[in-house]
């Protein structure tokens, strides 16, 4: 303490010296106080500090001065005694006590000097502890003079981080407020001396950062203005002084003059900011001249880099109002247009860039009207120049030049228009330009439907434009500005006038420009002006295009809208309509003043003179010419008929005319001014009726007349002398067939019928002799598509007209009869007569006779206490049909037993349940407890059978498995278990294959969820086929297994675990693969033959097969054990199909046929004795296989040349007198087959068969009964008669069955279409056979002849009865025709009726009858809207033209449409399915997954788009399935959908939700099953939507039709079915799913289905998320629906968005949306090119632009803080990035943001910059101080 006392006692003792008043002695005692410093030991104690501040404090202000100066020196000198740091404060301590000048000075020089050491030695200055700022704020007199020389002088020394240094300095001086002459002194001072130092390295770096303060100086009052001017002027002389001694001195001056570009480029753009001084902008050009000049004399070359003048030029020369600014903008632009160019014609090159000088045509165009002379000239002069640049236009289109839209640079208003301009010209079809949708949708949905369709940019601006016309909008007055600034019309207007000559958009271009000079008065003169200007340049050169001419010419009338347009164009018209003129100008000429007229009345006058009939007759010779007037005569008559009066006399002299085309044209003219009422017609047609020229040689002018003679039919019942004659000319016209071909007569012919449609149709058929025949031959045999379109509504007409003038017909009328019906009644009367009847023909009985007690059959309602009769009287029935019902070792014969078996246990049944107690349960337990009571009868008789009841009784137990319904579980799985264990009994054959025959049809009659029993069963069946050594079973299993082939793979529906539904699926998969492979197994191993044929089934792995081709011994005792393998794989097909294996079931098929011999071959008929038994099986099963191949659309075979084969086969085999067991199960085999290959190829209806061929088989087989043959044979002849007659016998599965129906009578044909017995060509012929068998089953002599007649007769009624049931007894919902009586409703006159028969009696067999689809496609159109239609089989009608319509022949017609066909019959018979069950049937097979996938992608459209009709058709269950199949077709991995492109994938899933929209615009209520189904749909559909890579939607057809779809749905399904996770937890793989769910609930806010603050509470998830791949999307998505929100949401989605961006991890997504949304809503909107780079880089121009609208007054200031506060986070973190500082767990910036963090930064910085007036001040100066990284 005591040492410390006295160093201060010793400190202050030195300082007391001081204060002596001589100077010399204070110079002498401030030395040595500094002496003594020196002498002490680093570091200097405080007390030193204090004496030195007391020193610079000192009163005297020399010693002061020393003492400043002396510490400066020792800090300099000695930093360990002095740091700098502490000694800076020491002097400036002095200058807060406002010091002398001359002492302030001295103290900012001792403060330089200091600093100077400091950034000698690398340190730097932060801005908060700046030596200069601090002296500068201290406002000491003389510091501030001393301060801007020490700058200088610093600036001369070319000291290392002197900008660095200056910047806080300088930008504290010109951001601070009232002192603007400092920092125009300062930066004019540094300028000066940045310029002396000669140096580029010195000198541009400071003339850089003084350009950067003027960005922030200058924005004060009018003297600042003034100040801000001066500065301006030390640059420009900076740079001009710095230019010259760089050329004087041979430097390289390219940074010079690249630096002084931009600094003229900053100095135009802040132009805009400083209006409050009148002539700164003159000014500034004029420095911009003067700068540009001096290079120019100094030889330097033009820069590249001088072109952003030329952009900024472009931007601002529009806005120049007074004249000394305009011309000051025109010399500009003219010496830099002739310095660029001169420069290259010195080097020789060729300019590769699109020219941004050409944005400024425009602006000089509108100079050059301007009124003063001087401003005239230099316009003149520069669009000189101009003209030459135009042509050089189309070259530049060629050559590869870089998009510098996609370049990451800062954007400036100046640079909008060259960046977009250099976008379009290089991607004229980018799809960059989304914003301008928005006000289009919120103006008219159909304007953002034609913007989405739109490729092109003008296209898009013409859709937008035209969609503000249409609401009274504008351009400029979209946005309220505050600051005047450049119209936002005349931006676009300069971007589209250099477009004009763009080789793709200029024809849209000249239309833009007509829209835009239409819709802004302001534009008018000058796009007109600049019309006439391209005109005038492509007129001159024969090179251009002139379809961009006739566009811009075609653009000239839209702008006479403005009266002072009008005497201008008229005045430029005028001399072209000088007689003296070019034809090809004086008729262009009429069509402009034509046009004109239609913008503006006023030109009518101009116009009348021209079309006036004498001076048309001038030109008469004229065709071009004359056509011209004529056809603006017509436009006349057109746009306004009561000017059109005035011409009437020039409509008349067109008509009278001998030229045709001027005829029509007069034609036309009149048929307007009769449409609008203003001639009548009737005294018009009088007067030009002798004029007319022969409308049947000249089509146009007959296409015109009938035009016309529409307007006859308003009164044309007063006239109705006249009317039948025109109804007679149109006619005449319509049906004329010469030169059909010809477009002008098939536009006549369409005209004709449209016309006549609106003519009363009891008129026409007055006016036309038999009209009712001739129309319905003309439109039957008509081909051309154009005009059976225009038919089409005539045709409905007449049938409205048959409707509602159909006449009542009494309804006693019988419905006929056909004389096999009546032999068929009697049959039972005439074949039972006695009571024992029934034992000796039991297969009869069975089919025929009820065995219920007599006095119970009449009853209606029996007791309990009847059912031990009822049970034992079918029960001794029972005994006694079984003990002579005799079967033998014949699978065949076993089937049709069990087909009989099945009639009487029904019978059984029924009787048992009518007199079971009605209290006792319901229905279905009734059932289930009579089969269960009928079942315990059976078993209770098995131990006392013989073998042959045996067998029957394990038939009839199939049978009544196959008659109760599927809820009698216990039943089915009771007898399924009695039979398995008769099928393991290996010791007895007779039970095993029974029970193999049962169990296989029990198989199909599970419950589909009774999975343990169905697979019971089948293994059961495998593990026989494989162990027994019987090959009667081994065949009855095969055939077994084939029948469970086909319940496998049918859909169990309402299972409620879909895990569980996918298991059984393959396990089912792997079944029908066993079973396949172990028939094809064992039929190789009975009959090795068949081994090369079945290796085509790879599918069942036949290639590990070599070793089993070993024959069986007992082959030849069991003929069918073969068959019943090869019938087993028949059967197999369906199952094939399921698997989708649809080759494999071609190879079945085809296999099959070729083990049916063909006798015209010239191999042997049976060249080894196994392949007799491989042909009784194919000859049985092939008849189900073709059905099922026709039905699936799989059959391409001849089926004449098939069937003709087992006619020819059953000769040859009769001819082989073979009598041998095999050889008459072959016979027999062969005709049960051929008669149900006749039925099934008849009953389909699709194809016709000759007659001779049905005879000569009939014929055969009649032989074969009525011949000596065994009895086996005669059962295959009289069961092949009436299976060709439909009886089906046999048919256990109903493949083959088909409901007859009583159709309209045909005309007669030698042709066999439809069923046998239905046939009018067959009556007779069917009618004698059935005859013949019921005499042989009533008196034959040989006893197996009548039972076998009996029972084939049996089968026939019966199937007969069962037909006619369905018929008659079905509910009305279901009928299967409609009423019987309908046909009896039609004249034979009926259109209906005869369109109808047409369609019936179609003849599509016969390639060279057939009739062209247009025809038949436009009839079944015409049919779709009858109200009723004659009954006949309209399901075979539609099937036929289905499967026909690819062989159908075209005739000599361009205009077909190959998919009309099939389109129209969907139409039909969605339009009729609800009352005509064979069409609903038709629709529910094309709607099942086997069939819908493989359909035309067309019709699979035209399905789903109607689902609403579907709805309306399909029971609840029905639509279960139609959903899980839609499912399946869209989810699998193995469905045809895949096999699509991804455009035809779209195309059907939008089809889909255009169904789904109609189905939700029904009124569907909440419980029906339609309501689920809908809902499933759209939960289906949802994750199918698709987004390209930047997130835009894929296909915009398919997402219009999906929102428009959700719109309608109900708002609680999408809150479920959209609802967005936190993005936070979502997987890589949900990222595109959350995409599309915000974009959906985007665009349903948009359409008004949502609400924004919906989207608000997603706000976290959308912004938070980084912006990479489809989320691009999603913030356009949700720009797009802010955009259409209220402006408060905006704001609070635009502050909300800045706050996130101060938190989130990925702030460019913050500022990606904050662009998007200022963008959207700016006045730049339509100019801006947007992608996610540009909205980045924009983000200076969009967010100042968006805050300069008055709306958002109060709302600049809160987003400026934010903002800063987000630059201040983002700049930091850059800062540190490129210091490469580590940043682990920075401010929670993720790292992926880092690639542009510097650009981000630059952005920020820059933006803030544009709005830093609504920052403080102190934010200002720290934004100031923010260097560019």
């Amino acid at each position: 303490m005591a040492s410390s006392a006295a160093a201060a006692a010793a400190f202050s003792h030195l300082v007391d010296r001081t204060r002596v008043p001589d100077p010399t002695l204070q110079g002498h005692a401030v030395a040595a106080f500094f002496r003594h410093l020196l002498s002490l030991p680093a570091p200097l104690p405080a007390a030193a500090h204090d004496a030195a501040s007391a020193l610079l404090a000192s009163p005297h202000p020399s010693v002061a001065a020393h003492a400043a100066a002396s510490l400066a020196r020792l800090a300099a000198s000695r930093a360990d005694l002095l740091p700098p740091g502490l000694a800076l404060p020491l002097l400036l301590a002095p200058l807060a006590a406002s010091p002398s000048p001359r002492l302030a000075s001295c103290l900012v020089k001792a403060v330089t000097a200091l600093a100077s050491c400091v950034l000698r030695s690398g340190s730097r200055f932060p801005p908060h502890d700046h030596p200069f700022v601090q002296a500068l704020a201290s406002g000491a007199d003389g510091a501030r003079a001393e301060l801007t020389r020490q700058a200088a002088r610093m600036v001369a020394e070319g000291l290392d981080g002197v900008v660095g240094f200056l910047r806080p300095f300088l930008m504290f001086a010109v951001v601070r407020k009232g002192d603007a002459p400092f920092a125009k002194d300062l930066i004019g001072t540094l300028a000066a001396a940045g310029a002396a130092a000669g140096k580029p390295g010195v000198a541009i770096p400071v003339l850089k950062l003084l350009e950067e303060s003027l960005l922030h100086f200058g924005r004060g009052d009018g003297e600042e203005v003034r100040l801000w001017l001066g500065s301006a002027e030390c640059l420009v002389d900076a740079y001009v002084v710095l230019l010259r001694k760089l050329a004087h001195a041979q430097m390289p001056t390219y940074d010079a003059q690249a630096s002084s570009a931009k600094l003229m480029e900053t100095l135009l753009s802040q132009c805009s900011f400083h209006q409050k001084l009148l002539g700164i902008t003159s000014t500034v050009l004029g420095l911009s001249k003067y700068l540009f000049s001096v290079q120019k004399d100094l030889g330097l070359f033009y820069l590249p880099e001088i072109s952003v003048v030329l952009s900024s030029l472009s931007h601002s020369l529009s806005g120049l109002e007074f004249e000394h600014e305009q011309l000051a903008g025109l010399k500009l632009l003219a010496f830099l247009m002739e310095w660029k160019y001169e420069n290259v014609l010195e080097r020789k090159e060729l300019t590769q860039h699109l020219n941004e000088e050409l944005l400024c045509v425009l602006p000089v165009i509108n100079l050059a009207i301007s009124p003063s002379k001087s401003v005239k000239a230099v316009a003149s002069h520069v669009l000189s120049r101009f003209s030459l640049l135009v042509l050089d236009l189309p070259a530049s289109h060629s050559s590869e030049h870089q998009d510098i839209s996609m370049v990451c640079h800062i954007s400036k208003p100046a640079f909008i228009l060259p960046k977009l301009l250099n976008h379009l010209w290089s991607q004229p079809s980018s799809s960059g330009f989304i914003f301008m949708k928005y006000i289009a949708s919120k103006v008219s949905p159909d304007s953002a439907r034609n913007y989405l369709e739109a490729s092109y940019w003008t296209h898009q601006i013409n859709d937008y434009l035209t969609a503000l016309r249409r609401d009274k909008l504008t351009l400029d007055g979209l946005s309220s500005k505050k600051t005047s600034s450049v119209a936002i019309s005349s931006l676009v207007s300069s971007v589209v006038s250099v477009l004009v000559m763009h080789p793709k958009l200029g024809t849209s271009a000249a239309q833009s420009l007509a829209v835009l000079g239409a819709s802004d008065p302001r534009l008018g003169m000058p796009l007109f002006v600049i019309i006439l200007f391209y005109i005038k340049i492509l007129y001159s050169n024969s090179n251009c295009s002139t379809k961009i001419s006739l566009s811009l010419l075609e653009s000239l009338p839209s702008l006479a809208t403005h009266g002072f347009v009008l005497p201008l164009a008229l005045q430029w018209i005028s001399p072209m309509l000088k007689r003296n003129t070019s034809l090809v100008l004086y008729a262009i000429a009429v069509r402009l003043l034509c046009k004109i007229w239609i913008v503006t009345d006023w030109a009518f006058p101009n116009l009348q003179v021209i079309l006036d009939p004498e001076n048309f007759s001038n030109f008469i010779s004229d065709r071009e010419i004359s056509t011209s007037i004529a056809a603006s005569i017509r436009d006349v008559c057109k746009q306004n008929p009561d000017r059109g009066v005035d011409l009437i006399l020039s409509v008349s002299f067109c008509i009278e005319s001998r030229d045709s085309v001027v005829q029509a044209l007069g034609l036309e003219s009149l048929l307007y001014l009769c449409e609008a009422d203003v001639v009548d017609f009737y005294t018009a047609w009088k007067v030009i009726s002798k004029e007319l020229l022969d409308y049947s040689v000249e089509p146009i002018v007959a296409h015109s007349l009938c035009a016309l003679l529409r307007w006859g039919a308003m009164d044309a019942e007063a006239y109705s002398g006249i009317s039948n004659n025109l109804i007679g000319i149109l006619w005449s016209i319509g049906t004329s067939k010469k030169n059909n071909s010809e477009p002008l007569w098939v536009k006549a012919r369409g005209t004709a019928f449209h016309s006549l449609s609106y003519y009363k149709v009891s008129l026409i058929q007055d006016a036309i002799p038999d009209f009712w025949k001739q129309n319905y031959e003309f439109f039957t045999n008509e081909y051309n598509l154009a005009v059976l379109k225009a038919m089409e509504n005539f045709q409905d007409e007449i049938v409205k007209f048959e409707h509602l003038n159909r006449r009542r017909v009494t309804t006693d009328k019988r419905a006929a009869v056909h004389k096999f019906e009546k032999l068929l009644d009697v049959f039972p009367q005439a074949v039972f007569k006695g009571k024992t009847a029934h034992h000796q023909l039991p297969g009869a009985a069975l089919l025929t006779l009820n065995f219920a007690p007599k006095d119970l059959l009449n009853v209606n309602e029996g007791k309990s206490k009847d059912l031990p009769r009822v049970h034992a009287a079918y029960e001794q029935a029972f005994a006694e049909m079984a003990e002579s019902m005799y079967i033998s070792r014949n699978i065949e014969v076993a089937l049709l037993a069990l087909h009989s078996w099945k009639s009487f246990v029904s019978n059984w049944m029924q009787a048992v349940v009518a007199l079971l107690d009605i209290k006792e349960s319901l229905k279905l337990s009734k059932a289930s407890k009579a089969a269960n009571d009928i079942f315990k009868i059976l078993c209770d008789r098995v131990p006392l059978s013989t073998p042959q009841v045996a067998v029957n009784i394990a038939l009839v137990i199939g049978a009544l498995c196959l008659i109760v319904p599927s809820t009698a579980h216990l039943v089915i799985s009771s007898a399924s278990d009695f039979l398995l264990k008769w099928l393991f009994q290996y010791e007895h054959e007779h039970q095993q294959w029974s029970a193999a025959l049962s169990l296989g049809l029990i198989f199909n009659c599970f419950h589909p969820t009774d999975k343990k029993s169905k697979f019971q069963v089948i293994n059961g069946l495998l593990e026989v086929i494989t162990k027994t050594k019987s090959c009667l079973v081994k065949g009855a299993c095969g055939l077994a297994l084939g029948y469970a082939c086909q319940g496998l793979l049918a859909r169990a529906h309402n299972v409620a675990d879909s895990e569980i539904e996918a298991t059984t699926q393959l396990n089912e998969r792997a079944s029908v693969e066993d079973i396949l492979h172990t028939l094809v197994t064992s039929l190789i191993q009975l009959c090795p033959s068949s081994c090369y044929s079945l290796k085509k089934l790879s599918i069942c792995g036949i290639g590990s097969m070599g070793g089993m081709e070993e024959n069986n011994n007992n082959f030849d005792d069991d003929p069918w054990a073969v068959a019943g393998l090869v019938l087993g794989l028949g059967k197999s097909a369906v199952a094939l199909y399921r698997l989708g294996a649809y080759e494999a079931v071609n190879d079945v098929k085809n296999i099959l046929i070729s083990w049916i011999p063909d006798v015209d071959s010239s191999s042997a008929l049976f060249d080894e004795r196994n392949s007799v038994s491989l042909c009784m099986g194919s000859c049985l099963a092939l008849p189900s296989v073709v059905t099922f191949c026709q039905r699936v659309e799989l059959l391409d075979d001849d089926l004449d040349a098939l069937f003709n084969r087992y006619t020819s086969l059953a000769s040859e085999v009769l001819n082989l007198n073979n009598s041998g067991t095999i050889f008459q199960n072959l016979l027999m085999a062969i005709c049960i087959g051929a008669g149900s290959f006749l039925s099934c190829i008849l009953d389909d209806g699709v194809h016709a068969m000759e007659f001779i061929g049905v005879k000569n088989l009939l014929d055969t087989l009649r032989h074969i009964y009525t011949h000596p043959f065994p009895p086996l044979v005669h059962l295959g002849g009289m069961f092949g008669i009436v299976n060709a007659f439909g009886a089906g016998a046999g048919d256990l599965t109903g493949m083959c069955s088909k409901p007859m129906t009583s159709q309209i009578k045909h005309e007669e044909s030698s042709l066999v279409r439809g069923p046998v017995l239905t046939s009018p060509v067959c009556e007779t012929l069917s009618t004698s056979m059935i005859q013949e068998i019921l005499l042989l089953a009533k008196d034959a002599e040989d006893k197996h002849i009548q039972y076998y007649a009996a029972w084939a007769i049996s089968f026939l009624r019966s199937r007969w009865l069962s037909k006619n049931q369905i018929l008659y007894d079905d509910n009305g919902s279901h009928r299967s025709s409609g009423d019987l009586s309908q046909s009896s409703c039609f004249s034979e006159q009926s259109l209906v009726w005869n369109l109808s028969l047409w369609l019936s009696d179609l003849k599509l067999e016969k390639p060279g009858d057939a009739v062209p689809v247009n025809t038949i496609g436009t009839v079944l159109k015409c049919l779709s809207k009858a109200s009723r239609l004659p009954t006949t089989d309209w399901g075979v009608i539609v099937r036929r033209c289905m499967k026909v319509e690819a062989q159908i022949p075209l005739k000599s017609t361009n205009q077909h449409d190959p998919k009309l066909l099939r389109e129209a019959c969907l139409y039909f018979s969605l339009a009729h399915a609800s009352h005509i069950s064979p069409l609903l049937q038709f629709l529910d097979d094309l709607t099942d997954i086997l069939r819908f996938r493989r359909l035309d992608i067309n019709v699979q459209s035209i399905l789903l788009q109607h689902l609403s009709h579907l709805m309306k058709l399909f029971s609840d269950s029905r639509l279960e399935k139609l959903f899980e199949d839609l499912s399946e077709y869209l989810y699998s991995s193995t469905s045809s959908y895949l096999n699509y492109s991804s455009e035809q994938r779209s195309m059907i899933r939008m089809s889909f939700w255009e169904g789904i929209y109609k189905c939700l615009v029904e009124i569907v209520s909440e419980e029906s099953g339609g309501f689920s189904f809908i809902k499933k749909c759209i939960e289906c559909l949802l994750p199918l939507m698709t987004l390209c890579n930047d997130g835009q939607p894929e296909f915009m057809d398919e997402w219009s039709a999906a929102i428009k779809c959700l719109t309608n749905a109900q708002k609680s399904w999408l809150s479920d079915m959209l609802q967005i996770r936190n993005t936070a937890l979502i997987t890589e793989g949900e990222y595109v799913d959350v995409a599309i769910k915000i974009i959906i609930r985007a665009r349903l806010c948009s359409a008004g289905c949502g609400s924004a603050p919906e989207l608000g509470n997603i706000k976290m998830a959308i912004l938070c998320t980084k912006t990479d791949g489809v989320w691009w999307g999603v913030l356009v998505e949700i720009a797009a629906a802010i955009y259409s929100a209220e402006n408060s949401i905006k704001r609070q989605w635009l502050l909300d968005a800045l706050d996130i961006g101060c938190v989130t991890a990925h702030p460019s997504t913050v500022l990606r949306f904050v662009g998007l949304l200022c963008g959207s809503c700016c006045i730049y909107m339509p100019l801006l090119v947007v992608n996610s780079t540009n909205v980045l880089s924009d983000l200076p121009v969009t967010l100042p632009s968006f805050l300069s609208s008055s709306i958002w007054d109060d709302l600049g200031n809160s987003v400026a803080d934010r903002l800063w506060l987000l630059t201040t986070r983002i700049y930091t973190w850059a800062e540190q990035l490129a210091h490469g500082d580590d940043l682990t767990g920075n401010d929670h910036i993720h790292r992926s943001e880092a690639e542009i963090a510097t650009f981000l930064a630059s952005i920020l910085r820059s933006t803030c910059i544009a709005v830093k007036d609504y920052l403080t001040v102190d934010k200002q100066l720290k934004l100031a101080n923010l260097e560019a990284l």
